[in-house]
């Protein structure tokens, strides 16, 4: 008797469509995967800090492919923090808890600076510091639509 497992898979069948075949209505696809930016020559950058290795690396890998450059990911506090001092970038993608330490310092120095970001994390709202609460928060796992329509938007409030 023959046994049929399900092909095991890290992404589901749906997810991380490319945006045209998302049917994101009337948005342009290209604005919101930052293509735009890279037609003119210049990529949008993101830091992103996350310590789950398969999650950040799918992660980065779509930024890329949507025409993002992306620094990192990073998975400590220290090394955001370091590049978030020291890196020119345009936004952050900033997972809460990386390696049982809060990655709120980074937020704070990414706010000192101007620096847009949302937080990508399973934690709620009412878990967060009061200083935090109305800043962008995507709930984990992200709906890679939302996740790329919330950066643009991001985006377009910084320029």
């Amino acid at each position: 008797m023959l046994n049929h497992h399900p092909q095991t898979r890290i992404r589901n069948p749906v997810q991380l469509i490319p945006p045209v075949a998302s049917g994101l209505g009337d948005d342009d696809p290209d604005e919101i995967s930052g293509r735009r930016d890279e037609q003119r020559g210049t990529k949008p950058r993101l830091l992103l800090a996350e310590d789950e290795f398969l999650l950040s690396t799918i992660l980065a890998a779509d930024l890329r492919d949507a025409g993002y450059e992306v620094l990192g990911p990073y998975s400590t506090v220290a090394a955001a923090m370091e590049a978030s001092q020291s890196e020119s970038f345009d936004g952050a993608i900033l997972d809460i808890n990386l390696r049982g330490e809060f990655v709120y310092p980074v937020a704070e120095e990414l706010a000192r600076r101007r620096i847009p970001f949302v937080f990508l994390s399973g934690y709620a709202t009412v878990n967060m510091p009061e200083r935090f609460r109305t800043e962008l928060r995507i709930a984990k796992p992200a709906d890679w639509t939302v996740l790329l329509r919330e950066l643009q938007a991001m985006l377009r409030k910084k320029s």
